[in-house]
């Protein structure tokens, strides 16, 4: 018994000795085998993140392109700007209106540095910058030299495309600036002379910061396709020309792809990340040191043959122990893997949730072979090639759902989620991911079921699921949802790639209220719609504000905004500061003509309106500025003026028809002296006389033009004017279009 008893515990020493040697020389040769692949790996990974983040950074070019683009034709086409550009030598009060304005669109943007305005005729630039260099400067004098050099050259430019230049702005090498200019220009005699330019010039640190983040490693540069560099890159001067240097002529010999190679760089071994060139022909480069990429591959190294030395280590000692209580060790092991396995099907939820996250924002890959084999892995019953929904979820009057569950906030928003997955789990599968902030998005993923509905009963019975859904939520937590519907999608990898439409969509909450039901294809159709910011309403209520019409401004005010909710959310926020520029503006023209004082914040103060839930919350700010405006201006009016005023403005409605209505005929009936009237009438409406008795003809004459069929002659001859030439020329003045223009327009806006 004892020899057997012996026998048995060498048979259970050698078998176990042999599977810990087995074990360790397998995980040796793997260990090693992954450390060469691992390498390829990393640096793939690595690529598939700089080109991501690379794309990012030209996105951010081409939006800075488009606002520059849109900035520069807004200041073109503005009237009170075009007396810079037009006249040769305007007049103080037009240069400081103007000057006004151009600040006030410098000041709209935060990464604009300067914006010139280039006059031809008087060879003056008007500057409005946000250093000490505002104001007025000749083509000789001016402290940006280079600008002399592209405006000799300007046709070797394209208008509204980025010229990336350095210059200066005063006498030291700290006054230097960085900065990507767009020209806008005008020339006389087909394109032989420069008339007038609108010059924009953008910051150099906004863009750099986005491409060399404190936690990002390596270093971001852009060239265009002669190699020039156009940012900044370590001590290299700006438009240094990088082509000959050894690593990048691999990027200049691939002039269609983006890929990635390592290469030395400043006598260190990188690799180097670049883009294929983009609308403006640039390129974007990342290089990123070799051994920070390895670090933690060398170190995964070294700990593994530190395992394995101590996994044999571990196995001489185990055979002895094995050999004598076997049991004991495989009951530790089962329960280690109990443990193991409740442990990966929790860390599996957060898994799939962060993936999803990351796919939806647009962090991570998401292709249908990816989508596929990752919800294979964290145990998802969705099928990615099934039609699917998005839904978009946000928590209304979010700052008091917080205050109300505070350290629960992330628990309640669990429980919502789980309440509306299970409400829609007969009809669907459902992915419910956290999104941050307000945000919860559900990936509905049809079963198989229910693919004989028809695309109306889809439709009606996902809305009545997301009714309950609201419902279920206000019953046990006790908050209310909007949900923003996504249209019906062929695969799960369509569906995600509609999140930003779907999230861009949900804003139009602020015109729909909380607990509404959007959907995203309609909101996307407002795409196709132009705008067109009704100039007519805005001096309505300029001239309501200026004398004390609060009430009637309130109403031309929320008529000018509701007209914004059929167009996408950017003409809401572009027209909110239309509004706030004409506010500030009407501000400053009290301030000086009526010696005004004004206690509440400055009007260009732009409500974030992204954080407003309903309209009212956007009219509550306006209107308490409109209050207080509203209480100044009647503190200065009396009375007798006002009846006077009202006097006179009855007689222009009344006699605008008739041709000798003057300044004169009417201080003649009033009994006074013209000067009088005049100066009396501009001092309590800010306005001309004769502006009025024309803004008048020409609004009774736009009336006409679209309620009649008379020509336009007729309706010149009708409305008080004498001449048809002098008509249309105050015609096109005042609405921008001549009258023809403006019958089709508004007769072609009634048919639609």
């Amino acid at each position: 018994m004892r020899k057997r008893s012996e026998d048995s515990q060498k048979v259970f020493t050698r078998i176990l000795i042999g599977i810990i040697i087995s074990t360790a020389a397998t995980l040796l040769v793997a260990s090693t085998i992954l450390y060469v692949n691992y390498n390829r790996i990393a640096l793939r990974q690595v690529y598939r993140t700089d080109v991501n983040s690379l794309t990012q950074t030209s996105r951010e070019v081409a939006k800075m392109t488009e606002s520059a683009k849109s900035l520069s034709y807004q200041i073109y086409q503005d009237y009170t700007i075009s007396s810079l550009m037009l006249y040769s030598k305007p007049s103080i009060y037009q240069i400081t209106s103007a000057m006004e304005q151009l600040d006030n669109y410098r000041m709209s943007l935060p990464f604009i540095e300067s914006i010139y305005v280039y006059n031809s005729k008087s060879n003056e630039f008007f500057i409005s910058s946000d250093g000490v260099r505002n104001g007025q400067q000749s083509i000789s004098e001016i402290d940006d030299q280079g600008i002399k050099h592209i405006l000799d050259r300007f046709h070797d430019y394209k208008p509204f495309v980025p010229i990336p230049r350095t210059y200066k702005v005063g006498s030291t090498e700290a006054s230097e600036v960085n900065s990507y200019t767009y020209l806008c220009y005008d020339t006389i005699n087909d394109n032989a002379k420069l008339n007038y330019a609108v010059i924009v010039n953008i910051k150099d640190d906004w863009l750099s910061p986005n491409m060399n983040a404190a936690d990002q490693p390596g270093k971001t540069f852009i060239v265009n396709e002669q190699g020039e560099l156009l940012s900044d890159f370590g001590d290299r001067p700006l438009l240094n020309n990088l082509a000959s240097e050894t690593f990048m002529r691999p990027i200049m010999q691939d002039t269609e792809h983006s890929a990635y190679f390592t290469e030395q760089v400043d006598g260190e071994k990188s690799l180097i990340t670049y883009t294929s060139p983009d609308s403006l022909g640039w390129r974007y480069v990342r290089i990123t040191p070799y051994d920070v990429i390895t670090a933690d591959i060398r170190g995964m190294r070294t700990h593994t043959l530190l395992f394995c030395l101590g996994l044999l280590a571990a196995g001489l000692i185990l055979s002895y122990l094995v050999s004598r209580k076997l049991y004991h060790p495989i009951n530790n092991v089962l329960v280690r893997m109990r443990v193991m396995e409740a442990e990966r099907r929790g860390s599996l939820q957060l898994l799939r949730q962060d993936f999803l996250r990351g796919a939806l924002q647009g962090r991570e890959t998401a292709t249908c072979n990816m989508l596929e084999d990752r919800m294979r892995f964290y145990g998802s019953p969705v099928d990615v090639h099934q039609s699917s929904r998005l839904v978009l979820l946000r928590i209304d009057h979010y700052t008091e759902f917080c205050e109300t569950y505070r350290e629960d906030t992330q628990l309640v928003k669990y429980a919502m989620m789980n309440i509306c997955t299970e409400t829609a789990d007969t009809h669907y599968y459902v992915e419910a991911v956290d999104m941050g902030g307000d945000q919860i998005t559900l990936l509905f993923n049809e079963k198989s079921e229910n693919n004989s509905l028809s695309e109306h009963e889809d439709s009606h019975q996902i809305e009545e699921l997301l009714r309950m859904m609201q419902a279920a939520v206000m019953t046990h937590l006790k908050c209310s949802i909007s949900c923003t519907l996504g249209p019906e999608e062929n695969s799960l990898e369509e569906c995600i790639e509609g999140y930003a439409r779907s999230a861009e969509a949900s804003l139009h909450r602020l015109f729909k209220g909380p607990g509404c039901l959007i959907h995203t294809a309609g909101i996307m159709a407002y795409q196709s719609k132009e705008y067109t910011f009704p100039a007519g309403k805005e001096r309505q209520l300029v001239e309501c504000l200026m004398t004390g019409k609060t009430e009637e401004a309130k109403l031309i005010y929320a008529d000018i905004v509701s007209e914004t909710a059929a167009y996408p959310f950017t003409v809401f926020q572009l027209a909110l500061s239309h509004l706030t520029m004409t506010l500030n503006h009407v501000r400053n023209t009290l301030k000086k003509n009526n010696q005004l004082t004004l206690d509440s914040v400055s009007g260009s103060l732009m409500l974030p309106v992204k954080n407003a839930e309903d309209l009212s919350e956007v009219h509550e700010h306006f209107y308490r500025m409109f209050d207080e405006l509203g209480s100044k201006v009647e503190e200065k009016r009396t009375l007798k003026h006002e009846e006077l005023i009202r006097r006179i403005n009855d007689i222009v409605e009344r006699d605008y028809a008739d041709p000798n209505l003057c300044l004169t005929s009417i201080a003649e009936e009033l009994g006074m002296s013209p000067i009088y009237v005049s100066r009396l009438y501009k001092q309590l409406t800010l306005k001309g006389l004769t502006d009025v008795i024309n803004e008048t003809r020409i609004a009774k004459a736009q009336h006409m033009l679209v309620q009649t069929e008379n020509s336009v002659a007729d309706i010149a001859e009708r409305t008080g004017f004498t001449n048809s030439s002098y008509f249309y020329r105050m015609f096109k003045k005042l609405n921008g279009v001549t009258p023809n223009d403006y019958r089709r327009k508004e007769l072609h806006s009634e048919h639609l």
